[in-house]
């Protein structure tokens, strides 16, 4: 496929995704929904239009959406806006963390009768969320408030501590698995990586900090944010950390060391494009024939890991004091399933290769359910809350 015949796809995904998007939004649906929906219709399950080929050729694209999200993640957590919200934001995080890794583990187990190892890493990979699908939605619907401050805390710390399981359980799955001798350095690993992440996004945003000052206009700083964007997702794949989380500590840096954080909504001026086709690609990776081959064990996966998200939910914030909104609606906002877990199953591919095509057919889907219906509770947990209308 050359090159002319890509751009002319990109046109058509962009077209298609933005026209069944508005129809969503007119069934009173988030626009993303419409997108994903669109990459399902263009993607391998329908249509074909988008192929491999393509989807390989616009992963630049989707690198910097999720990039683009996870600035915006880091740059809403304001110490000085979130500081009253600490105690809530950790105890709920941690809270779903640990019940929903326990709830799935238990029920892939010992009542899917899957092996240990295998139960261990579901369990792990069913605490990732999609950052992407809420920061869109809370967007589209111009969520503000302390409901949303929450919301964004909780994303952010939660798929740290994912990162973290996830590194823990491997370990442990790798001795069920192999034998192997129990090592310290092994559980330590997954730390230093979130560290060592936060660090390279803390040195991106602390130049940053000093670089927009002197650049002339919103135009000028949008491209030197992309760049950083790009830059930051690119050194951390290098060096074997998360890009996300890059991303994530640049945008806290900038929000809390700049004198005017607000310059990084100016990355609103190019987002909707590069929002659009991050999702539509998201849907047309989706496999809906390993849906169908597959949907008891993903049914029942979706179901317990949505049980455990709510009440790990709930539990949090009852422990935490934090307000009724926030014990009643959070959950329900957190069930999208995508990049991180995709990022996650590509490790379980290469360590685990004995146990991958159980994992990875459970995992995908699950994305193909989650991303579809993920963002609908989100919308329902950002109205509900009173942060955003439900008008269009």
């Amino acid at each position: 496929m050359d090159a002319y015949t890509q751009t002319l796809y990109l046109g058509v995904i962009i077209l298609t995704g933005y026209a069944i998007g508005r129809i969503f939004r007119r069934l009173k649906m988030p626009m993303v929904v419409g997108y994903v929906v669109a990459g399902v219709v263009l993607g391998p399950s329908v249509a074909n239009m988008v192929t491999f080929d393509l989807s390989h050729a616009l992963e630049p694209v989707k690198i910097l959406g999720l990039g683009m999200i996870a600035l915006v993640i880091g740059g809403g957590l304001e110490i000085k806006k979130i500081r009253h919200l600490g105690k809530e934001i950790a105890g709920i995080a941690a809270a779903q963390v640990g019940v929903t890794f326990l709830i799935v583990f238990l029920t892939m187990h010992f009542i899917l009768a899957l092996p240990p190892a295998a139960a261990l890493l579901l369990g792990a990979l069913s605490t990732a969320t999609a950052p992407a699908s809420q920061v869109a939605v809370i967007r589209e619907y111009g969520a503000r408030g302390r409901f949303t401050n929450t919301l964004m805390g909780i994303v952010a710390l939660q798929n740290a501590g994912c990162i973290i399981l996830f590194g823990v359980v491997s370990a442990a799955a790798a001795l069920l698995v192999t034998g192997a001798s129990f090592s310290l350095a092994s559980i330590g690993i997954p730390l230093f990586e979130v560290i060592k992440s936060a660090l390279l996004g803390g040195v991106a945003g602390l130049l940053l900090t000093l670089a927009l000052p002197r650049l002339l206009n919103r135009n000028h700083k949008v491209a030197v944010l992309v760049a950083v964007i790009l830059i930051n997702s690119g050194l951390a794949h290098a060096l074997g950390l998360s890009p996300l989380l890059a991303n994530m500590a640049c945008g806290f840096c900038v929000a809390n060391l700049y004198v005017r954080p607000e310059e990084l909504s100016f990355l609103e001026d190019i987002e909707m494009p590069v929002i659009l086709v991050f999702f539509v690609m998201a849907g047309a990776s989706l496999q809906l024939e390993m849906l169908r081959e597959n949907w008891i064990w993903a049914a029942a996966y979706i179901v317990v890991r949505g049980i455990g998200l709510l009440s790990g939910t709930y539990l949090g914030a009852l422990l935490s004091k934090a307000e009724r909104t926030v014990r009643k609606y959070v959950g329900f906002s957190m069930h999208s399933k995508a990049g991180l877990t995709i990022g996650l199953l590509m490790l379980v591919q290469a360590r685990f290769p004995e146990l991958a095509p159980t994992i990875v057919t459970i995992e995908l889907a699950a994305v193909s359910v989650c991303e579809l219906f993920g963002p609908l509770g989100t919308r329902y947990a950002l109205i509900s809350s009173g942060d955003a209308s439900g008008k269009i």
